[in-house]
């Protein structure tokens, strides 16, 4: 039996991202025990980021489902699990601030474990504490926490 088809691929720019992230943010309240949301707030957040549409298909549901929950989601956790590790150093300007060969080995072998850091070796993610609001139980966060 031939695999499911998972439906036409979005293409998604960074202001679409950004859109939908603020969104997202804006309910988190909304957000269940899982850092999830209900369908029509998906649905909700597909109309409002499709201003920013620059190619491709409107985003769905389904495509902003995915990519809370398949990429940023997954950002998110990479980079929480990075900084819980105690030799591991992270900001949110400059990532992981990756400074000599001891550095890099160690950043290496982090990324084979949170494969979704790679790209933060030198800068660091502007959604992280935007996420952290969102998803429950992702530790202590707030203008006076401890920001990695």
């Amino acid at each position: 039996m031939p695999p499911k088809s998972s439906g036409p691929k979005a293409l998604w720019n960074p202001a679409e991202v950004d859109a939908l992230i603020k969104y997202l943010h804006h309910h988190h309240f909304e957000a269940g025990d899982n850092g999830n949301f209900k369908s029509n707030l998906y649905t909700s957040a597909a109309v409002h980021i499709s201003e920013f549409l620059t190619e491709g298909l409107p985003k769905t549901r389904d495509m902003v489902k995915n990519k809370w929950v398949s990429h940023i989601w997954r950002i998110y956790h990479d980079i929480k699990g990075y900084c819980l590790k105690s030799w591991c150093p992270w900001d949110n300007t400059h990532g992981a601030g990756v400074q000599g060969m001891f550095d890099e080995q160690v950043f290496d072998d982090c990324v084979k474990t949170f494969p979704q850091i790679c790209p933060f070796k030198q800068s660091g993610w502007q959604y992280y504490n935007l996420v952290a609001d969102i998803i429950p139980n992702s530790g202590v966060h707030g203008t006076n926490a401890f920001t990695p």
